[in-house]
Protein backbone atom coordinates (compact mmCIF):
# COMPACT_ATOMS: atom_id res chain seq x y z
CA UNK A 1 0.00 0.00 0.00
CA UNK A 2 1.45 3.42 -0.42
CA UNK A 3 -0.34 6.74 0.52
CA UNK A 4 -1.25 9.42 -1.77
CA UNK A 5 1.22 12.40 0.42
CA UNK A 6 4.45 14.05 -1.57
CA UNK A 7 7.38 11.95 -0.06
CA UNK A 8 8.22 15.32 1.57
CA UNK A 9 5.31 15.69 3.26
CA UNK A 10 5.10 12.26 4.96
CA UNK A 11 8.98 12.18 5.92
CA UNK A 12 8.07 15.63 7.78
CA UNK A 13 4.92 14.21 9.22
CA UNK A 14 7.47 11.70 10.85
CA UNK A 15 9.05 14.35 12.68
CA UNK A 16 6.22 16.31 14.26
CA UNK A 17 6.45 17.23 17.65
CA UNK A 18 4.01 15.06 19.60
CA UNK A 19 2.38 13.55 16.94
CA UNK A 20 5.23 12.27 14.75
CA UNK A 21 6.34 9.24 16.35
CA UNK A 22 2.58 8.08 15.42
CA UNK A 23 2.92 9.14 11.86
CA UNK A 24 6.17 7.60 11.63
CA UNK A 25 4.70 4.12 12.63
CA UNK A 26 1.74 4.60 10.20
CA UNK A 27 4.39 5.72 7.32
CA UNK A 28 6.83 2.17 8.82
CA UNK A 29 3.79 0.11 7.96
CA UNK A 30 2.01 0.97 5.12
CA UNK A 31 4.29 3.53 2.80
CA UNK A 32 6.88 1.62 0.29
CA UNK A 33 8.84 4.97 -0.54
CA UNK A 34 12.32 3.76 0.81
CA UNK A 35 12.92 7.48 1.97
CA UNK A 36 9.62 8.10 3.69
CA UNK A 37 10.77 4.69 5.65
CA UNK A 38 14.07 5.87 5.93
CA UNK A 39 12.73 9.01 7.57
CA UNK A 40 9.90 7.55 9.64
CA UNK A 41 12.76 5.06 11.47
CA UNK A 42 14.79 7.97 12.19
CA UNK A 43 11.55 10.04 13.21
CA UNK A 44 10.95 6.94 15.80
CA UNK A 45 14.92 6.60 16.74
CA UNK A 46 14.94 10.30 17.61
CA UNK A 47 11.81 10.46 19.88
CA UNK A 48 13.31 7.16 21.53
CA UNK A 49 16.52 9.07 22.05
CA UNK A 50 14.77 11.99 23.98
CA UNK A 51 12.41 9.99 25.75
CA UNK A 52 15.26 7.84 27.00
CA UNK A 53 17.46 10.97 27.86
CA UNK A 54 14.70 12.59 29.69
CA UNK A 55 13.98 9.04 31.33
CA UNK A 56 17.46 9.00 32.67
CA UNK A 57 18.21 12.49 34.09
CA UNK A 58 14.85 12.28 35.96
CA UNK A 59 16.75 13.09 39.16
CA UNK A 60 17.65 16.11 38.49
CA UNK A 61 15.81 18.81 38.61
CA UNK A 62 16.68 21.11 35.50
CA UNK A 63 17.73 18.25 32.58
CA UNK A 64 14.86 16.86 31.88
CA UNK A 65 12.88 20.05 30.74
CA UNK A 66 16.10 21.14 28.80
CA UNK A 67 16.52 17.62 27.11
CA UNK A 68 12.18 18.22 26.05
CA UNK A 69 13.19 21.90 24.71
CA UNK A 70 15.81 20.51 22.91
CA UNK A 71 14.13 17.34 21.18
CA UNK A 72 11.53 20.00 20.63
CA UNK A 73 13.43 22.23 18.50
CA UNK A 74 15.06 19.96 16.69
CA UNK A 75 12.04 17.98 15.63
CA UNK A 76 10.34 21.58 14.35
CA UNK A 77 14.22 21.99 12.14
CA UNK A 78 13.98 18.85 10.80
CA UNK A 79 10.47 18.95 10.21
CA UNK A 80 10.85 22.18 8.11
CA UNK A 81 14.34 20.87 6.28
CA UNK A 82 12.41 18.00 5.22
CA UNK A 83 8.92 19.29 3.99
CA UNK A 84 11.25 21.87 2.19
CA UNK A 85 12.82 19.18 0.45
CA UNK A 86 16.30 18.55 2.44
CA UNK A 87 18.11 15.35 2.66
CA UNK A 88 19.07 15.17 6.35
CA UNK A 89 20.74 12.37 7.53
CA UNK A 90 21.47 12.06 11.30
CA UNK A 91 24.57 11.25 12.82
CA UNK A 92 24.18 7.84 14.21
CA UNK A 93 20.63 7.86 14.01
CA UNK A 94 20.96 7.42 10.10
CA UNK A 95 23.00 5.12 9.86
CA UNK A 96 21.00 2.92 12.76
CA UNK A 97 17.70 3.63 10.65
CA UNK A 98 19.41 2.59 7.45
CA UNK A 99 20.93 -0.49 9.02
CA UNK A 100 17.14 -1.56 10.36
CA UNK A 101 15.57 -0.80 6.80
CA UNK A 102 18.11 -2.79 5.23
CA UNK A 103 17.95 -5.89 8.06
CA UNK A 104 13.43 -5.42 7.47
CA UNK A 105 13.77 -5.55 3.97
CA UNK A 106 15.86 -8.65 3.49
CA UNK A 107 13.57 -10.58 6.34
Amino acid sequence: MKTNLAPNVASSLCYLPFVGWIAAIVFLVIEKDEYVRLNAVQGLLLMIVIWFLALVTTLTVILPPVIWLAGFIIQIILTVKIYNGEKVMLPVLGDWSSLVLEKTSKG
